[in-house]
């Protein structure tokens, strides 16, 4: 009996570093599409990946079972035909080309097959089922006429950490950590295709999903980029380096007990919903700190106007504090150190300099994370944002925010 298969569009560090193992180790075949050839070609040739995970010592561990081709090669469609699952792990910003691209492959599995089938997206980003659809309608506006009867659009929140990948002479190897936690939207799902069917153990169906993704997004993601950023500015190069700084592991444990106090008060106050287990500051703490990862500043500090966006990792917990009567002082602090990333080789980073030398911080924050300027909390992260870009890079001391020195 053949195994179901996945196409996984993607071949980035949480595509080869997490959805991949999970589906080898259920036992599907996995088809990875990506735009590099060098990557999709090693991983095909070897007939599968490496995982190394950080730990004293580091364990490797291999994942035979998935091949690799670029997104223009001719076997796509017909691979797809065959499919059983979908996924995609490409980045916000590139959902909806991939929509565009995915159209074509999910039409021919329609047409080959009368049953159901589900696409997941594995994306650090509230909307992306959202994203991906405006895509998928664009090039095929009959696929909206299937949603939710014969083909389901999930998001996910996967918390696995994915510092990089490399290509070595065994093949391509992804370092992670031992986090392996895995939320999808029951709720967007067709339950009689996988992995509703029970067919993937490591993926767990949770309503409502959202609840899910902002405790990622709020209670680890905002920690996360504050490191980075915070880190970036003393001069470090990856997260844990920046976590060994005193001051800069104060800030962060506050970003994460505001946006932690926040969830858990929105969570109380909404009627009927199932609280979602509250994860210790200090686990969270030492996954920032694994020196195992060595884990790029540059990696997770990257596409800082997205991080900025309203209802992301920032913005979204601090307004929430507002309307709760807590004042974010430790998440403004984080947001106007995104606000003052200057990474050369980070596009989005020289766009939003541009736009703050033309505009100022308070019209950026209006265009960037709909934020009105004379609000409080714009006052709030401008105010922050004028402390931290006071002096150059790595000439100022981080000055330690929480809520108990708030």
């Amino acid at each position: 009996m053949s195994r179901p298969r996945c196409m996984l569009i993607g071949v980035g560090r949480l595509a080869g570093g997490f959805v991949a193992p999970v589906l080898g180790a259920a036992g599907w075949e996995v088809v990875l599409a990506g735009r590099d050839p060098v990557i999709c070609a090693t991983i095909d040739k070897a007939g599968g990946l490496w995982l190394r995970q950080a730990g004293d010592p580091a364990q490797d561990r291999w994942f035979g079972g998935i091949g690799a081709l670029t997104l223009d090669d001719p076997s796509l469609r017909r691979l797809a035909a065959g499919a059983d699952l979908f996924a995609t792990s490409v980045g916000p910003a590139s959902l909806q080309a991939v929509g565009r691209l995915l159209a074509p492959l999910l039409r021919a599995r329609l047409e080959a097959s009368n049953a159901p089938v589900n696409v997941i997206t594995f994306e650090n980003h509230r909307r992306a089922p959202e994203l991906l659809a405006v895509g998928l309608f664009e090039a095929d506006g009959s696929l909206a006429g299937v949603v939710g009867r014969r083909l389901g659009i999930s998001g996910a929140a996967a918390w696995r950490t994915v510092s990089r990948r490399e290509v070595t002479d065994a093949g391509v190897r992804f370092h992670v950590n031992d986090v392996s936690d895995c939320y999808v939207d029951g709720a967007a799902l067709l339950a009689s295709a996988a992995p509703m069917d029970g067919s993937i153990p490591g993926l767990e169906p949770v309503q409502p999903f959202e609840w899910y993704m902002a405790e990622k997004l709020w209670g680890f993601n905002a920690g996360h980029a504050t490191a980075a950023y915070l880190g970036w500015r003393a001069g470090c190069a990856t997260i844990d380096e920046a976590m060994a700084h005193p001051d800069i592991r104060t800030a962060v444990a506050g970003v994460v007990g505001e946006a932690q106090q926040v969830f858990q008060l929105r969570q109380a106050a909404s009627p009927g919903s199932t609280p979602v287990r509250r994860r210790p500051l200090d686990w969270i703490l030492a996954r920032y700190a694994d020196p195992g990862l060595g884990d790029p500043v540059t990696r997770v500090g990257r596409e800082p106007r997205r991080k900025l966006a309203a209802g992301d990792r920032f913005i979204g917990p601090a307004v929430a504090s507002l309307a709760t009567g807590l004042r974010p002082v430790a998440l403004a602090h984080g947001a106007a150190a995104a606000l003052a990333y200057r990474e050369s080789t980070d596009r989005q980073a020289g766009d939003l300099q541009r736009e703050l030398e033309l505009l100022g911080p308070a019209e950026v924050l209006a265009t960037v994370s709909m934020l009105d300027p004379q609000e409080e909390l714009t006052r709030l992260i401008c105010e922050e944002y004028r402390e931290i870009t006071a002096g150059s890079r790595g000439d100022r001391p981080i000055r330690p925010v929480n809520r108990a020195t708030a």
